[in-house]
This record gives C-alpha cells, structure tokens and sequence, in this order.
C-alpha cells in the first residue's frame, strides 16, 4: 500500500458506514417498555442505557426509548421485557397555530379551518429512507449530504408528486435530475435558487430513485443541505407571481414557476397581489411566523404563474398559456384571482382543456358590483365563480353578482403575505378566491379519488347560507364551509355547468351537465316535474342537452338528474328548480280565500308540494290518487330514489310520477300489492295516507305510549297507531270520527302536509 495513512482513512469510512447500515436500516422510533420488577429494569438498563431517553419509576417500571422496528421485534422476545408499546402522539386538540398573526385572520375561522387542521400533516417521505452511495448505505434523517450523486432506496413502494432539493450556497445555475432504478429521466430542473423542485409523474411508485446534482463549473462543490420527497396536491396561482417570502415553506415552488411577462425569468412578484393571494392558501403553518394559509399546514404544493404585469394587467392570450402549461403539470386546482370583461376562444379552451383533465378551476367573480354575465373567466362553463363577503357575512358592495356566481368566502380586510417580506391587508373577490381553492385542495388532500364535479357539488352543498334559502345571485350557495365539506360522504356526482337553482331557462338553449369520472359508461336519465324527458349513455365528462319545456301549471320546474349503473343502481342525484318566475301565492280559480283549506293550500303551493292543473285550477275536493299523493309527499320529504328500475309491474319510468314512487319504495313507505302492482290511479283512503305519513316521519305503526283519542270508527283498523301517532303531533284532528276508509280530497292532503311541515319545523 503506497500510502498507509489513505488506507486507515478509507477503512474507517467503511466502518462507519456499516455501523449507519447496522443501526440505521431504519429509522430510531420512540417506544414504551415495560417490566414487571426493579431487577428487570436493573438488567435492562444496563444493556440499552445510551438507548434511553425517560424513565418512569412511581407508578410502574417503564422506560422510554429508542430502536428501529427490526429491534424492537427482538426487545419484546426479552424474559425481562414484559410489554412494548409505540409512545404514540397527540397534539393540541384545539388545532392551535403559533403564528403571530393567526388572531388577526377572521377569514379561517369564518370557514372554519381550524378545526380540520389537526387532520392534515406534511411529511417528508425521505426521512429514515436509505441513501445508497459508492461508499455505504446510510439512513437520511435530514442530515447533510456532501455527495452529488446517490440512489434513496426504499422498502416499500413510495408515491410521490415533489421532490426538492436545497444546496448550501449558489455560485450559478445548477441542475437536478431524478432517474428512476434504471437510469430513465423521471424529472429534472436547473436554475440558481438555492431550492430546485422537480415533480414526479403521477400515478406511480417507486422503490429507487437516483438523485443527479449537476454543478459544473462551481469552485466549491455544493452540500445538500434538506431533501424532501412529498405526495402534494398542486395548486397553480396564476397571477402577478410570488415573492420569495419568509412566510413561504417549502410548499412555493418558486423554482417551477413561470413568467409569462418577461420569458425566461422566475415568476417573481413585482405588483403584491400575487404573493397576497398565494398566503391566502399556503403561508406557512407553525412556524412562528406571520400568518397560515387556509391549506398551509396541509400536503399542499403552490406553483406560481406570472400572467400579470407590475400595473395588474395581463392579456387572454398569456392566461391561457399559463392555464395549459399548470394542466401540463399535473395541477389539481387553478386559482385565477383576476377578471374582466372580454370572451376570447383562446382561454375559454384552455378552461376547458383543464376541467376535461378534472382540474378544478376558480376565478375571481369581480370587484364592479356588476352583473358577471359578460366577466370572464367566472363566467366560462364549469368555472367556480367566487364573491367576496365581509366578517359579518355581508355581500361587498363591490363584489359582481348573477347566475354565473357559484359561493362566497372571505374577501374583505384580509390580512397575507405582501412582497419585500412584509404583510398587507387587501380587499375584492381576489382575495376570496383562494380561500375556495384552498378549501378544494383540501378536499383532494383528505381523498385523492375527487374529481373536479363531485368537489365543486360538496363545495356547493356544505357551503353556509347566508341571504335568501337556497341558491342566490349575489351570494351563490353561500360562503365556502371546509369542515362540512370534507366531512360529506363519498359519492359519485352530476351537476349542471350551466343551470342555478331558481335560475330563469332557456329552453331553446344548450345546457351542460358535468359528469364525475366513476360514472362514465353508465346511464343518465333526465327528468322534468317528475316526467322523464332524456335518458343517455354517459360516455363523457360533459353532456349537452336541449331540454324541452315540458307544461305545467306554475312557472317553476323541478329538474332532476338520476345517474345509474346498467342494473338500476342510482349513483349520483340532483334536484334543482328552474325558471323561477313564480308569485310567492297560488291564485287557483277554484279555491278562494274563504275556503277551509286556503291557507294550508297557498303553503303547500309556495312550499313547491303541490302545482295544480294548466287551466289554473287546483281541484280542492277531486280525490287524491295514489301516484300524486307520493309525488307531493316526495317534495315535502325530498327523498332519493336508490333504484331507477320499477319495483311493481304498473309504474315504468315513462310515467310521470314514477321515480318518487321508487324513492317511497326505497324509503319503505310504500309497499304495493300482493300481485305485484302499485295501482297508481286508484284513489288513497285516509288510513292509507296516516300510514304512510307514520312511515315517512318514523312513528310507530305498532305501538302507541300516549293517551290513545277515542275515534268511534278506528277499533280493529290497521292504521289504529298511526293514526294515534299523527293525531298527538298535531297532524290529523281530533273529531269523533276519523273515517279510515273514506277517500282522500286534494285540500285535505294539503292541510295534512301543511300540519306534517310544521311539526318537523317544531322539532328542529
């Protein structure tokens, strides 16, 4: 050996790095062991003392401490090891954030995002990871890596989206590549951060990876001072770029962003409003400083797009550059906090390019106190459109309002992140925007399988109302609500691109319905006031429909949406009324305001139980038949049929009326006949009615606790209890005589809804 003194230095190297492979195959964990005796603990600790780190000697012998699971399996086989349990971590059941200014930030709580915070954890999926190089194998637990070149091996198979690296200094532009185990380029950046990010392709795993530092020309070799490997949902915020603040984590990635004003430059923000609406989701959570973005402390990556210039201003052309290349990149949600009037093909098929690929686009509504029919691009098909509310949920003055607006969220006084490090508070539905596309990328985060449809239909079904019941033009479904959103089961979904509900239609119009990803292949039936007016394949993500106006006797529709699988399966469901030109009363030539039933009647018309005939009659003493008794008991209840295939021989779907009459059946309250029919023209008897109005509000048809009324004609009924039950809430009248088998009329199954409604308001 020409030189000893090499050698000795080479072999303690080797023997180092066996000890890391012996010790640190895996990474240390925390555990709790136990002994049943002083003298156990005594020979315990005087084996594993350097593995210790608490003991607890009062109340049992137990001892914190560290090993791998491969040594722990051999801890527990011990004689003098009496149990071994993980030391298992809790934290702050109030979600609480250290962050200075997290008090001043009124808008998380008014969608609460506090209270899901605790759900969400970054991790960094290199840590205790094996890092191969030429000379050993070494566990990374974050320490730095002199090295430029080396292999991260895994046991099991990782699913990544991000991988950053961050070197010590920067003295040009350098490059990182990852290859997979055989040497395929999976992903590679350059420039002169200090932080290069590269995403991974989706929908893979791997087992190896190898990392490539390139840093030719540099006098000193980098160190790689923090590697981190994530599996993130990507938000693109396209907008004025963002700064590099210190509010920003390593969730900005500021390296692959783009600038479409001056090309070839890092999306740098020169204006604010970029860096101020990136803080909104994703400033950093729990790190002692400044404020939390409304996904912050969540896996959560943002992409910055510069598409607007240092005055704000940017045109179509560049916006729909930027929207496709965010696309390109895997983005799951795209954030566009700028607006204005103008429609141009060029960004209205980048939209479309982007919801196709399921990628949830919001933009900003506008801060005019106009009508957004002609703002754009809160007014493409399929867009999210946000309006602006103040802490008292109240309607900015400013925020542009109409039929293309779909929910609201904070936008007045919001404290974030300003360019040169500093925080600013800003006003305009800007700033609400990205507390939606926060709260949609949580959803993706909490379920990987949501598509674009079934987020916005939870966004819009949890969201608070807060103006008129229902949908409204100036506040849409209400203001953005993330713990109710997540909180909803997983279900397939339809909902119409193109159609509010209440919303005036044209039926000489195209209208779109969105389809979600599970039910492509399956069926779609289209009904209007219960009448089946379409059924179609679903073959794909949009559907164009001409919907025909079907007559009826009030200005108001019931649109209604069934999505089936080829054995009747119901999938996915929804209801919305249309065209809504209606009065708030009923003026029936038939029923004047001396009638008994008047009242009853005008609430069950302005309630949407009951329509009437198209000569403006409401006919109070025809008799009710069995199939409009379960139509107007179906709007009252609002129940969803599970089955789209007829349960009796008598009711195909071609019948108007059948599918509540498959809800009922879904629902147990009707069961039919014995021969298999449901005899939907023949009239309903009063016990009959009590019945099935026992069955929908879950009385005892059995049983009775009360004080039984003493009807002269009900001893030996089978509806003797639900008449009882009914008769206690209120709901049928106490009189001599009940009648159970005389047939019902028209006005008085109104004034049973109208007495059934508000008993169930009474309970609430």
């Amino acid at each position: 050996m020409r030189n000893p003194l090499l050698f000795m230095c080479c072999l303690l190297i080797g023997f180092i790095f066996l000890f890391e492979k012996d010790v640190h195959s895996q990474s240390l964990s925390e555990w709790v062991v136990y002994f049943q005796s002083e003298k156990d603990y005594s020979l315990f600790m005087e084996k594993y003392r350097d593995r210790v780190k608490d003991q607890e000697k009062e109340k049992q012998w137990a001892v914190k401490a560290l090993f791998t699971k491969e040594e722990i399996g051999g801890i527990q086989k011990l004689s003098i090891v009496s149990k071994v349990e993980p030391n298992y971590q809790k934290s702050l059941a109030s979600s609480f954030f250290n962050d200075p200014l997290v008090s001043q930030q009124w808008g998380i709580n008014k969608i609460d995002i506090l209270s899901v915070a605790s759900k969400f954890q970054q991790r960094n999926m290199l840590i205790g990871k094996q890092i191969a190089t030429a000379q050993g194998v070494m566990a990374y637990e974050g320490q730095p890596l002199p090295m430029l070149s080396f292999s991260v091996l895994s046991e099991e198979e990782m699913k990544l989206s991000r991988l950053s690296v961050t070197v010590d200094h920067v003295e040009n532009t350098w490059t990182l590549q990852v290859t997979d185990k055989d040497g395929k380029v999976l992903a590679q950046n350059s420039g002169n951060l200090s932080t290069l990010d590269v995403l991974l392709p989706k929908n893979q795993t791997y087992k190896t990876l190898q990392i490539h530092i390139q840093a030719n020309g540099w006098k000193k070799p980098p160190v790689i001072t923090n590697m981190t490997a994530v599996n993130h949902v990507l938000v693109a915020v396209i907008d004025t770029g963002a700064a590099l603040h210190k509010d920003f984590c390593g969730n900005v990635l500021h390296s692959l962003g783009k600038d479409y004003v001056h090309p070839g430059r890092l999306a740098l923000d020169d204006h604010g409003h970029g860096t101020h609406v990136t803080g909104i989701i994703a400033a950093c959570a729990n790190n002692h400083e400044g404020i939390v973005g409304a996904a912050g402390f969540a896996p959560v990556d943002v992409v910055p797009f510069k598409v607007l210039d240092r005055e704000g201003t940017g045109g179509d052309f560049e916006i729909a550059k930027a929207v496709n290349d965010a696309v390109s990149m895997g983005a799951d949600v795209i954030n566009l906090s700028l607006a204005g009037k103008g429609k141009t093909l060029v960004l209205e098929q980048a939209v479309q390019n982007a919801l196709q690929h399921h990628v949830v686009v919001v933009a900003a509504a506008g801060n005019w106190g106009i009508s957004l029919q002609d703002v754009y691009p809160a007014s493409y098909p399929g867009v999210i459109a946000v309006a602006a509310v103040d802490e008292h949920n109240q309607i900015a003055s400013y925020s542009d309002y109409g039929w293309k607006l779909d929910i609201s969220a904070p936008g007045d006084n919001i404290l974030s992140t300003f360019i040169n490090n500093e925080y600013r508070t800003l006003s305009g539905t800007s700033m609400a925007a990205p507390f939606v596309s926060g709260v949609a990328a949580l959803l993706k985060a909490t379920d990987p399988r949501l598509d674009d449809i079934q987020i916005r239909k939870r966004l819009f079904e949890s969201a608070e109302d807060i103006q008129e019941k229902g949908y409204d033009i100036h506040s849409g479904y209400g203001v953005v609500q993330a713990a109710k959103a997540i909180q909803l089961p997983y279900s397939e979904a339809v909902d119409w691109l193109t159609i509010k509900s209440g919303q005036p239609l044209s039926f000489s119009e195209k209208q779109i319905l969105g389809i979600s990803k599970g039910l492509i292949g399956k069926d779609v039936y289209v009904f209007i006031d219960d009448q089946l007016v379409e059924k179609r394949n679903m073959d794909d993500q949009w559907l164009s429909f001409a919907l025909p106006d079907v007559p009826s006797a009030r200005n108001e529709k019931k649109l209604t949406v069934v999505g089936a699988d080829h054995t009747g399966k119901v999938a996915a469901f929804d209801e919305r009324w249309v065209n809504s030109a209606a009065s708030a009363s009923a003026s029936f030539s038939d029923v004047p305001s001396s009638f008994w039933a008047y009242e009853e009647i005008q609430t069950a018309y302005r309630e949407k139980w009951i329509n009437g005939f198209t000569d403006h009659t409401f006919r109070p003493n025809a008799l009710l038949t069995r199939r409009h008794a379960v139509m107007m008991m179906n709007r009252l209840f609002q129940w969803r049929p599970q089955q789209i295939r007829s349960p009796f021989l008598d009711t195909p779907l071609t019948l108007a009326g059948a599918l509540p009459i498959y809800a009922a059946y879904g629902q147990r309250i009707v069961k039919g006949y014995d021969d298999g029919h449901f005899y939907p023209e023949r009239f309903v008897t009063r016990a009959q009615m009590a019945v099935m109005l026992a069955r929908a509000l879950k009385l005892s048809e059995d049983s009775f606790s009360g004080t039984p009324y003493a009807f002269k004609d009900m001893d030996g009924s089978f509806a003797y209890y639900a008449v009882q039950q009914l008769a206690d809430k209120g709901i049928v009248t106490k009189q001599p005589y009940f009648r159970p088998n005389e047939f019902l009329t028209r006005a008085q199954f109104a004034a049973m809804l109208a007495r059934t409604y508000q008993y169930m308001l009474d309970k609430k």
